[in-house]
């Protein structure tokens, strides 16, 4: 083969650095689509700066000074709403290349009040992406922020997690990334005290200046392309809404990384906070963890949640529990503050921790709290110590 010439090798290395630096960069012309937590009012805002999209677009003109971020977020909109004003929106934004669509905040209160169906906002949401697909947009789905508990309804946040694995499940089926503003605020200390606005007339809970930073953050990392959170949970067999389990019940977690895909080997279930055999089935972007019971007794509680990394460099690690059950016929001793089956010094030290907190507190902790009267004190500790060095069962 004939050598190349010094421009000739120029050439190539221009070539391959446009290349690179093409599917690198952002998109610079998105629409921020949703109701009034993409429209971030000054209510909320005490900044007053448009919200996310108006941080997320400054933070792109780092990167594009020509970049926009067209904020098409309405007060109290629907999903049902959104799908019918989308094909404005679009009209509204010629040369438009992605779509960030994070809506269904206002469904939650319908369900609730049994008026509408989630199969009914997971229609809205999916015929909303493939209208701006086909209208050639990227469209990056996100999950919903959680409430906080003063929200009128859904303050424990059931019906807000249900609709991440809605979102999650969408993103997946329709080949989306998707940002999760739900698995970074509700995994924060202290969320609602430090990144929620207090404006008395809010009864579903927005962002105040710090949140929607941190929500700018979450959708600049995604539209750039960075992938810097690890993988999710699905829907979890026995489910969410079960609080009781029979001692040899099977457990399985299906699980999403809509980034650089799941590492199986790196992968596994967790069981009152130790890894379990798990088989596993599926794919890098969505696979399902399966944990056999029936050779073991589950002695009085079981936690469930996930140890696992995904494929990035480096990668990106999750390590959580989502979900606490109690074993059938299983007796939590008082003072079992961790829910091992055992009263020993883990529970000292975590009460110790906790002692004189009160609810609300950042130090409370509910299983410290035995006889639930909202604050760690003597009276619980009494209960812990007469229970000190037995096991459940």
């Amino acid at each position: 083969m004939r050598p190349l010439g010094a421009l000739g090798l120029v050439g190539l290395v221009l070539v391959a650095l446009g290349s690179a630096a093409e599917a690198q960069a952002p998109y610079s012309r998105i629409i921020a689509f949703g109701d009034s937590i993409t429209r971030g009012d000054k209510r909320f805002d005490e900044q007053n700066r448009g919200g996310y999209p108006g941080r997320l677009q400054g933070k792109l003109r780092r990167d594009n000074p020509d970049a926009e971020v067209l904020n098409f977020g309405r007060d109290s909109e629907t999903t049902g709403q959104g799908l019918s004003r989308l094909g404005f929106a679009l009209a509204q934004a010629p040369g438009a290349d992605a779509l960030l669509l994070m809506e269904g905040t206002n469904d939650i209160s319908l369900v609730v009040q049994g008026v509408l169906s989630f199969e009914s906002i997971e229609a809205n949401l999916a015929n909303m992406v493939t209208q701006a697909t086909n209208a050639g947009l990227a469209v990056f789905p996100s999950t919903l922020i959680p409430r906080p508990p003063w929200a009128r309804r859904d303050k424990n946040n059931i019906l807000t997690f249900a609709m991440a694995r809605v979102v999650r499940d969408l993103a997946y089926r329709k080949q989306s990334q998707s940002a999760d503003p739900w698995e970074e605020l509700f995994h924060t200390p202290r969320v609602f005290s430090t990144l929620y606005s207090r404006a008395q007339d809010d009864t579903v809970g927005h962002p105040n200046a710090a949140g929607f930073d941190v929500l700018s953050d979450l959708f600049y990392d995604l539209v750039s392309g960075l992938d810097t959170k690890g993988p999710v949970p699905g829907d979890l067999e026995p489910g969410y809404d079960v609080s009781t389990i029979g001692p040899g019940r099977d457990i399985s977690l299906t699980i999403y990384d809509l980034g650089a895909g799941i590492d199986p080997a790196n992968t596994t279930l967790t069981i009152n906070d130790i890894a379990v055999a798990t088989t596993q089935d599926g794919n890098s972007r969505r696979r399902t963890l399966f944990h056999d019971t029936t050779a073991e007794t589950l002695a009085c509680y079981a936690r469930v949640g996930i140890r696992s990394a995904d494929l990035a460099d480096p990668p990106n690690v999750t390590d959580r529990v989502y979900k606490e059950f109690q074993v059938q016929n299983g007796s939590i001793l008082r003072g079992d503050v961790n829910r091992s089956c055992r009263v020993d010094g883990v529970d000292l030290v975590l009460f110790a921790q906790a002692f004189g907190a009160r609810s609300g507190d950042p130090r409370y902790l509910a299983t410290a709290d035995i006889d639930k009267n909202g604050v760690i004190d003597g009276v619980d500790f009494a209960f812990l110590a007469s229970n000190f060095g037995r096991s459940s069962s």
